[in-house]
């Protein structure tokens, strides 16, 4: 298989010669190539002295060749692989966490060299006692009253472990109860709500008639002070004009009486002269 560079500078030689051959001819027989650069000439080439140009029978002439296109192809989306866990629900790259099934180990003594006793579930509580001489373990009771010694860093005083599930499983139990039962709680209370608002209505009620009746009566007294007030005030003056009555009669009765006195005849008396 030829090269195709290799064809193209060969044939590039080779119009090269044919050039120069029709050129240098004396006559005008010259072989007249077609101005369609799409035509396939083929021409025989004659040798040259004291060149080394190898024979060829032909080569073709045509135009370059147009660039290809490369069409790029759309990039593949690749779908993750969700991971197949184990027996134990491990896989490459999860996540693993201590257990909390873990056991710590209790000693008959506050070091490593006394002897296992058992062991004790993480959250297990204990009764403290005190502490060894160098602070590092701490002597504690169980719930059977039997003493043993603990490593401090083990052990602390917040509840942890299965305790707090239990207790925040409790808790969680209790606020779903409650958000269960909220709806009918809320309705019980809105009804003890309404129950009580129609109770304080009736109370009102009952007091706005009992403050209108009070202002009736209230109104009806001061309607008969008022009438008891201008009844005494007239009687008063009733009272006044007849004094001034009685008294202007009594005055005139006097001035009548007086002046009967004054026209009555009085008997003349007799002068001693007359006497004797």
């Amino acid at each position: 298989m030829i090269n195709p560079l290799k064809a193209l500078c060969l044939g590039t030689l080779v119009c090269s010669l044919t050039l120069n051959a029709v050129l240098a001819a004396p006559d005008d027989s010259a072989p007249a190539f077609a101005a369609d650069p799409t035509v396939t000439q083929r021409t025989e080439v004659t040798p040259v002295q004291g060149a080394a140009t190898p024979a060829l029978e032909s080569a073709p002439v045509s135009a370059a060749p147009a660039p290809a296109t490369e069409t790029s192809a759309a990039p593949a989306v690749s779908t993750p692989v969700s991971p197949v866990p184990d027996e134990h629900g491990f896989y490459e790259g999860g996540p693993v966490y201590v257990s909390d099934e873990n056991r710590i180990w209790t000693r008959s003594g506050p070091g490593t060299q006394y002897r296992i006793t058992g062991s004790r579930r993480i959250g297990d509580e204990l009764k403290f006692l005190s502490y060894s001489q160098n602070g590092e373990y701490v002597r504690l009771e169980d719930e059977e009253g039997k003493v043993v010694w603990m490593d401090l860093s083990t052990v602390q005083s917040e509840k942890c472990g299965y305790p707090l599930e239990e207790e925040l499983r409790r808790e969680i139990a209790s606020l779903q109860e409650r958000l269960e039962n909220y709806d009918s709680d809320l309705a019980r209370e809105l009804n003890a709500a309404k129950t009580r608002l129609e109770r304080l209505e009736t109370e009102n009620r009952g007091m706005s008639e009992a403050i209108a009746q009070k202002d009736e009566t209230i109104a009806r007294l001061d309607e008969m002070r008022r009438d008891y007030a201008d009844k005494l005030e007239t009687k008063e003056l009733d009272m006044q004009m007849r004094w001034w009555m009685q008294g202007a009669l009594i005055a005139l009765a006097g001035a009548v009486v007086g002046i009967i006195f004054l026209y009555i005849p009085r008997p003349r008396r007799k002068s001693r002269r007359e006497r004797f």
